[in-house]
């Protein structure tokens, strides 16, 4: 069996970090939801190399562009996928490399595993090893 993916998923809501967990899972990635932002910044910064996030952008307590800049400066090959709804976030200011935007709607979780499949494949053919943290 090959490598399983880690990803993992930051969202307000808990039906849909289920959700996620649920359908990701079923497609051979290992998923860790979290409910807060001590727990994303816990995992996120753990030895365990985290392979992409998908981030909620109105996860509660998380400055957007705050973490985004942190994760950035810290891990800046991690792939982020914002998961949000259209119209909801002025994402307009949010400017960093490794980003991609899913709307959420009803067809969206064909539209994002298509999206972390790719992400996935280019960060994999953009390194040599598993993502690492910065100290």
């Amino acid at each position: 069996m090959g490598i399983r993916n880690k990803i993992l998923i930051a969202d307000r809501n808990p039906h849909i970090r289920d959700y996620l967990k649920r359908e990701l899972s079923s497609c051979g990635y290992h998923v860790y939801p979290v409910e807060n932002p001590k727990e994303l910044l816990k995992l996120i910064y753990s030895r365990s190399a985290i392979d992409l996030l998908v981030l909620d952008p109105d996860f509660p307590g998380v400055d957007l562009i705050e973490t985004a800049r942190k994760i950035a400066n810290r891990i800046p090959q991690l792939p982020v996928i914002l998961y949000c709804i259209r119209g909801a976030d002025d994402l307009s200011n949010f400017n960093t490399g490794n980003v991609f935007r899913v709307e959420k709607n009803g067809q969206s979780i064909d539209v994002l595993k298509a999206v972390i499949h790719n992400m996935l494949r280019h960060a994999a053919a953009h390194s040599t090893s598993s993502l690492k943290v910065r100290c």
